[in-house]
């Protein structure tokens, strides 16, 4: 069910504040050296081959400030469409991303960043 929080009058209140604007995410995942990036792009920004270059190109100098970017992967088609994935050299620098894009916001929209499974990555699997 629902939780429920008493109000300060002693009523109550199907709103819970305390997950708000909290993120338990990038602590209860385990570590990895890819960071997968969510609601940044939409179909449009792939459609065209320079767009594409450039929101790579864009992506590996932003991102590349958190640390040694190994390789930036746009999937184009697929179940990772729309995603962006930055393999770093190592888990601390993959942190540093994570913890250094909450809460940013690319073309209105919230960015959400998160690990992403190595292995995965490694057989380009971005189900």
């Amino acid at each position: 069910g629902e939780l429920t929080l008493p109000a300060r009058d002693g009523s109550t209140s199907n709103t819970n504040n305390l997950s708000a604007g909290l993120s338990p995410v990038a602590a209860s995942t385990p570590t990895s050296n890819v960071v997968e990036l969510k609601h940044m792009l939409s179909e449009q920004d792939l459609q065209s081959d320079q767009d594409y270059e450039e929101i790579l190109e864009d992506t590996k100098d932003e991102c590349s400030q958190f640390g040694n970017l190994k390789s930036v992967l746009i999937p184009r088609d697929g179940p990772g469409k729309t995603k962006i994935f930055l393999e770093y050299v190592s888990k601390d620098d993959a942190a540093k991303a994570i913890q250094g894009l909450a809460g940013r916001t690319f073309d209105g929209k919230k960015v959400e960043a998160t690990y992403f499974s190595e292995e995965k990555y490694s057989v380009k699997d971005f189900a």
